[in-house]
């Protein structure tokens, strides 16, 4: 640099700084989307636009002119991109935090998704590039700061998990403050003060990252996704009809082999199963209330409807995708649902369900909350109350209680398609107690099967639900499958920990879910009507009382090691170790200075040369007081260095002067105030992002003059 003028090669650096930085913000951003293409358009959006600015504004042009020019063609790119989406750039702009904040991640490539955090990359580029020959050279780090915000909140914090990125910034961030410093003193004397603010910056953002963390901030939770109420038939009540008619053709499916969920009813009031009725736009946020366990299975088919019917829409499972583009689905169930007309309709759907190994499953055991109302039952007869605590009775786990449900169910009662119908608390207490000299007692279809068991299931403190849907069907000659009506059925499922939905089947000779079930020494049995010594009734959603009570108790004192201690929160452990830092620094520094204050005159010159070193002004150690203060003074534009070194060579030199004498007391004054104006005159010359780090910066600990 020459006459002020700085060098092309400083040129180059001052532009490629801010770029570097404004892209570093928005990969972070662009991460959302989890395409390498969008990550490019991001920084293109990101560089472009800054070095458009600068590019107009070396040719001549005003900046009111060159900005407002740039910024009318991005909302132009902005408006085209929205007219392709039958959006207006209006709508776009007012949803675009809602519309980002309820749609699925990682987001769809969509103008409408797109368009928002591309302006705002766009912006953040065009100010800062306004600001790039500022002194203070804090806008382009600020910029990189919203944008890696931004990309942080739209992912919860998953977009940079390690904090790498975040260190790149910073360590960019310190370079050109160090090599764009206009200050005189040598680069090398820059990077011994920015080396430890680099340091202390990565080892908090280290300590942020690698210690353990509890439950990210998620913004989504403030925001309800937009829902639609859905009013349709119950197909429960549709199984006796189904199975009446056996042949008729209802589906045809091709790909992966399996049952097909058409409705999923988890809401029992004693008089019918009900679903969810308020849905969601697909695909959703993946939301679902119990979290999906953790051995989940895809399946992809093609559905065609034949005379199936009806407005809800058959599923493998929770469905990810769907090839219709008016789809709706219940999150928490994983329910399709389509308000056009089905018939003839086609359409292929990706559905995910829970399917854990049998060595899971006979230690399965049930979360400890969020079950109540997946366990909620009207009240129950007394009866009803004992037969639930006599067939759970003795089940050493969850699961083995489920299987003991399902296995008595399944053994103790007939399947009829012709029996009468209906879900409701007395029509299950008939088919469970009654013989078979009543209507419907013992006797049901699918539907009164899996409702007994989920009623039982409930009683005994099991998380159940009740599934609508169809067997695999028969495979034709061309591979595909053909449902028919016979092939309708209601199934049951249960919650476990870890585990997800376990479907359960106790309609007789159903084997659509066969797997190995544990052997029960003692078989349930059937409460006599004028029984008086049966158990007490188990409260519903209550655990049942078990004869294992030495069992329970070891569950019990076990629990407490499972959860002692608590994991403390990071941010205040990385808080607390650079507050610990900060506050050595200041200590350090403020012995310093009470040391160079009991030494008088010669401690009071010993800071006018730590102010120098601070200000990047080093005197030769050859050189005496008088001169580096004359040098001082010249420099600072002040007059006290002198008389602080003559007094500091008089005190040092002469003889010893008097103490406790007015005229001492004075000098003393004096000396502290013209301190004070060197210091002054000296931290002004420092530039100010730097001027905060004057009273902590150690480069002057340990030196000596």
């Amino acid at each position: 640099m020459r006459d002020g003028t700085p060098s092309p090669a400083t040129r180059a650096f001052q532009l490629a700084w801010p770029v570097a930085l404004v892209v570093l913000g928005a990969m972070v951003l662009a991460t959302a989307w989890h395409r390498w293409t969008i990550s490019l358009l991001f920084a293109a959006v990101a560089a472009v636009p800054l070095l458009a600015l600068r590019g107009l504004l070396r040719a001549g042009l005003s900046r009111w002119f060159a900005t407002s020019m740039l910024l009318l063609l991005a909302v132009m790119g902005a408006y085209l991109a929205t007219t392709g989406a039958d959006l207006t750039l209006e709508q776009t702009v007012q949803d675009v935090v809602p519309r980002l904040l309820t749609s699925p991640q990682p987001y769809a490539v969509q103008a409408d998704l797109l368009v928002g955090p591309l302006l705002l990359t766009a912006l953040v580029s065009l100010l800062v590039g306004l600001r790039v020959d500022s002194r203070l050279r804090v806008e382009a780090v600020l910029g990189a700061a919203v944008l890696y915000v931004a990309g942080a909140l739209l992912t919860a914090g998953s977009a940079d998990p390690w904090g790498l990125v975040a260190v790149l910034t910073l360590v960019v961030a310190v370079l050109g403050w160090v090599f764009l410093d206009e200050h005189s003193e040598p680069v090398r004397q820059r990077l011994s003060m920015a080396g430890p603010v680099a340091v202390v910056g990565v080892g908090a953002l280290a300590a942020l990252a690698t210690l353990p963390v509890g439950q990210a901030f998620e913004p989504r939770d403030l925001v309800a996704p937009p829902t639609y109420q859905v009013v349709a038939s119950n197909p429960l009540t549709q199984l006796g009809a189904w199975a009446n008619n056996p042949t008729d053709e209802l589906l045809e499916v091709r790909g992966d082999e399996g049952p097909l969920r058409l409705v999923v009813l988890d809401d029992y009031d004693g008089l019918q199963w009900t679903a969810a009725t308020r849905y969601e736009a697909l695909p959703t946020d993946g939301r679902t209330g119990l979290q999906p366990g953790i051995y989940p299975r895809s399946s992809t088919v093609q559905v065609s409807f034949s005379r199936l019917g009806g407005n809800w829409l058959p599923s493998p499972g929770l469905p990810s995708s769907i090839a219709m583009a008016d789809a709706l689905v219940d999150p928490g169930t994983g329910t399709l649902y389509s308000g056009i007309d089905t018939a003839g309709l086609v359409y292929e759907v990706t559905g995910a369900f829970d399917d854990p190994p049998q060595a899971a499953l006979d230690a399965a055991e049930l979360p400890e909350d969020g079950l109540e109302s997946m366990t909620a039952l009207p009240p129950l007869s007394n009866a009803l109350s004992d037969l639930a605590a006599r067939v759970g009775e003795g089940a050493d786990t969850a699961y083995r209680r489920a299987a003991r449900i399902e296995e008595f169910v399944r053994t103790s009662y007939e399947l009829s398609t012709t029996s009468i119908s209906g879900s409701a608390l007395w029509r299950i207490e008939r088919f469970l107690l009654s013989d078979r000299t009543q209507a419907g007692g013992g006797v049901g279809t699918s539907e009164q099967f899996a409702t007994a068991f989920a009623v039982l299931a409930r009683a005994n403190g099991l998380p159940t639900r009740v599934v609508v849907g169809f067997r695999p069907g028969e495979v034709q000659e061309d591979g595909t499958r053909v449902i028919r009506g016979e092939d309708a059925f209601a199934w049951a499922e249960v919650y476990f920990r870890d585990l997800g939905w376990v479907p359960f089947s106790p309609t007789p000779d159903d084997d659509t879910f066969q797997r190995p079930r544990p052997v029960e020494a003692e078989e349930p049995r059937l409460p006599e009507p004028a029984d008086t010594g049966s158990p007490a009734p188990t409260p519903s959603g209550a655990e049942p009382t078990t004869d294992a009570p030495e069992e329970a108790d070891d569950e019990a004192t076990s629990a407490p090691s499972s959860t002692s201690g608590t994991t403390p929160d990071p941010y205040v452990v990385a808080a607390a170790a650079l507050a610990a830092l900060l506050l050595g620094l200041v200590a350090l520094r403020g012995g310093r200075r009470l040391r160079h204050a009991r030494q008088g005159p010669t401690g009071a010159w010993a800071e006018v040369v730590d102010a120098l070193r601070l200000a990047g002004i080093r005197p030769a150690p050859h050189q005496p007081a008088d001169v580096v203060a004359a040098d001082a003074d010249t420099r600072l534009g002040t007059t006290a260095a002198v008389p602080l070194a003559a007094r500091a060579e008089a005190v040092a030199f002469g003889p010893a002067a008097g103490s406790g004498t007015g005229s001492d007391a004075v000098s003393a004054d004096d000396t502290r105030g013209r301190l004070g104006e060197v210091r002054r005159a000296a931290r002004r010359t420092v530039p100010a992002w730097r001027r905060w780090w004057w009273y902590l910066d150690p480069r002057v600990l340990g030196q000596r003059r």
